[in-house]
């Protein structure tokens, strides 16, 4: 981390500051929060666009934070130093609303790398109280006492030093905060320092000149800095420096270990899944599953698709056993039972983003008890296919405090009551649920689905208002849901944004109407940012939300499962088509009755022009043109008749072979799609 003067770039965003600072005055005035949200989110795509390349000029091209280059490989971070909701200390501590009125303000805009991001999310503690809502930025940073370093204000020279093995220590309380929220003394950051620190020292040896390596736009400047101070002796203060730092060495303990005895750490270094392994578990004889990479305000999905019997379950349970650890997975299930038929012994492995220690199941044949991870990895729920929601309040659960995968493995999943744990939680904690459901449930113009009167919890959804019993099946098991991931969450956090989990669906659309099943995975997204889910789904509406390379199609070739991840982009693509891809792998989503007449008619309409010819023809015009299959309108039955006349004028043709070619196929088929999207349009 090196200075950064602030002043040598102009701020690109004025007009979207003083647009934001109106609408948020008004929210903090009404009682309206969930439509101010909807509303003030789409500012952030709009402020990001505008102002990253100034910041990358501003920033050197690198993260404002560890100093890495960020402009080689992929679309830089723009990173909200104090962030827009949830701010929350090391302990779990936090405010919903802080720092939200800060969203557009260009002072609080820096570039970060993707470790950075993710290590940060939206922790910033604070020794003391924090700046009351609506408290300008410049008022802020004289009330408020920072515990993280900021470049643009603090001089980090004052408070890190940089040793030569490359890892970074603290001289302050700030700076160790910082190394810790930031996670700098990742492994792949010590390792790069290190190689600078001996390219200055070589450097130094030869009497090269190094000016051009301690440059600001060089990464890691400061170590190339400090490296040259150290190898030449010009810093007389060094030495008193290198005495009075204190180093934070990487964690290298297991998942399970830091969520066993260190809050705090668990709270830092919990981090999505990167991949799992798994062999010889039940249908699954080798299979690996990929991740792709959290970014700092969401943490990735992956829907898994496939026919019935294709292991999708299957994969669902061995990552619950894995992450709930040995002990849990043998009280649910026996070794012999996930092993399987004809192998000797099975595994499974899970790793995690920052952490090359992985969480590991071993299963042999005869054995009592699995072997590997003995306490849960992560926070982990998981729901069969088949569930409902409890009426009422039943006995205690026999769950580990992080790990409830029990409804995962039954055959008919039930979800906890919840009405009573929303009626008890605490004022800070009830508005943050309020939010949640807000968020997640189908929005029909009220301002708020969750009140209570009297200790009892009130719901508004649906047209209808009372208590959670009287709701609908599928109101029920998503407000459960919610109310499950919430309830553990809680255990660790006071807000939503930075809390970490994961949660596992299967048939995650169960219960949902086709319009609540298209945005059940953004609202999931927006409830709960940093919350991993891994659902499964036979329903194409479920991709919606869904980004490219977030869906994993599972298949059977012969006697094994496979898992192909190289599926077509699924962003954007419409309904039916998601249907006859790869992705589902129909050969047509119109019925196989109606197909078959479609084929009669446009093999008739090839056929020279006679009285039988044409009768049939009305018949067939009678029986499916009223099913949208001829046209849903007029102009998509104009271009099918410009079609049918073609093949009539070039039937057998030369010319008709090569309008059947598959190229010329593709360019219909995308002019047709044009055509409806545009007719829909208009």
């Amino acid at each position: 981390m090196i200075p950064i003067d602030r002043s040598r770039v102009s701020n690109p965003i004025i007009e979207e500051e003083h647009q934001a600072r109106f609408e948020l005055e008004g929210w903090f005035r009404g009682p309206e929060v969930g439509s101010w949200r909807e509303r003030f989110q789409r500012f952030r795509s709009r402020i990001n666009r505008r102002a990253r390349e100034p910041l990358m000029e501003l920033f050197n091209g690198k993260c404002a934070f560890c100093e890495s280059d960020v402009g080689a490989t992929s679309s830089p971070n723009v990173e909200r130093f104090r962030p827009s909701a949830d701010a929350s200390d090391l302990s779990g501590k936090g405010e919903p609303d802080h720092y939200i009125w800060l969203f557009a303000e260009w002072e609080n805009l820096y570039i970060a790398c993707s470790a950075c991001a993710r290590s940060k999310r939206s922790l910033f503690p604070v020794a003391g109280y924090r700046a009351a809502p609506m408290t300008p930025l410049r008022e802020i940073l004289t009330i408020e006492d920072s515990l993280l370093l900021d470049p643009c204000r603090d001089n980090p020279r004052e408070h890190l030093f940089f040793a030569e093995q490359g890892d970074v220590r603290y001289l302050t309380p700030q700076g160790e905060t910082t190394i810790k929220v930031f996670n700098l003394n990742r492994e792949g950051l010590v390792r790069a320092r290190r190689l600078v620190w001996e390219r200055v020292a070589v450097a130094v040896g030869q009497n090269i000149d190094v000016t051009g390596l301690t440059a600001d736009f060089q990464p890691y400047a400061a170590v190339a800095r400090q490296a040259l101070e150290a190898i030449s002796g010009s810093d007389v203060t060094l030495s008193d420096r290198a005495n009075r730092s204190r180093g934070i060495s990487p964690d290298s303990r297991t998942a399970d270990e830091i969520l066993a005895f260190d809050d705090d750490a668990f709270r830092l270094s919990a981090r999505a899944l990167q991949r799992v392994e798994i062999v010889n578990f039940k249908a699954l004889r080798e299979m690996t599953l990929h991740f792709g990479e959290p970014e700092s305000d969401r943490s990735p999905w992956i829907a898994l698709l496939g026919e019935n019997s294709t292991g999708k379950s299957t994969l669902l349970q061995a990552i619950a056993l894995t992450l709930a650890g040995a002990p849990e997975a043998r009280r649910l299930v026996r070794p012999d039972h996930v092993l399987s038929t004809g192998e000797e012994e099975g595994s499974v492995r899970i790793w995690f983003w920052d952490n090359d220690e992985p969480a590991e199941l071993h299963f042999r044949q005869g054995a009592e008890s699995f072997t590997g991870t003995l306490r849960p990895s992560a926070v982990v729920l998981g729901y069969g296919a088949v569930r409902y929601a409890e009426r009422r309040r039943q006995r205690s659960d026999r769950s580990p405090r992080f790990s409830r995968i029990q409804a995962l493995l039954d055959p008919i999943a039930k979800i906890r009551y919840s009405g009573a744990w929303f009626a008890k939680l605490d004022p800070k904690r009830f508005v943050v649920a309020q939010r949640v459901l807000q968020s997640v449930l189908p929005d029909d113009g009220r301002t708020t689905v969750l009140d209570r009167t009297q200790r009892r919890a009130i719901f508004d959804v649906g047209g209808h208002r009372g208590p959670l019993s009287e709701l609908s099946a599928g109101y029920q098991t998503i407000i459960g849901i919610c109310a499950d991931i919430m309830r553990l969450l809680f255990e660790r956090w006071d807000t939503i944004s930075s809390a970490t989990g994961i949660v596992l669906i299967d048939e995650i659309d169960a219960h949902l109407h086709p319009r609540w099943a298209m945005r059940i995975v953004r609202a999931l997204r927006e409830a709960f940012p940093q919350v991993q889910f891994i659902v499964s789904t036979h329903n194409p509406l479920v991709l919606r939300g869904l980004r490219n390379k977030e869906a994993a199609l599972l298949r059977r070739e012969g006697d094994h499962i496979v898992l192909d991840q190289d599926l077509p982009p699924i962003e954007g693509m419409p309904v039916d088509e998601l249907l006859t891809s790869r992705v589902f792998g129909l050969d047509s989503t119109v019925d196989p009755d109606t197909e078959a007449k479609l084929n009669e008619y446009y093999h008739l309409l090839s056929l020279p022009s006679d009285s039988a010819r044409a009768q049939r023809l009305d018949e067939l015009r009678a029986t499916i043109g009223d099913r949208e299959a001829l046209g849903r309108n007029a102009r998509e039955r104009l271009m099918l008749e410009a079609a049918a006349q073609y093949i009539r004028e070039t039937n057998n043709s030369p010319d008709l072979r090569r309008a059947n070619s598959p190229e010329t196929l593709r360019r219909v088929r995308d002019l047709v799609r044009i055509g409806f999207r545009h007719s829909r349009d208009t």
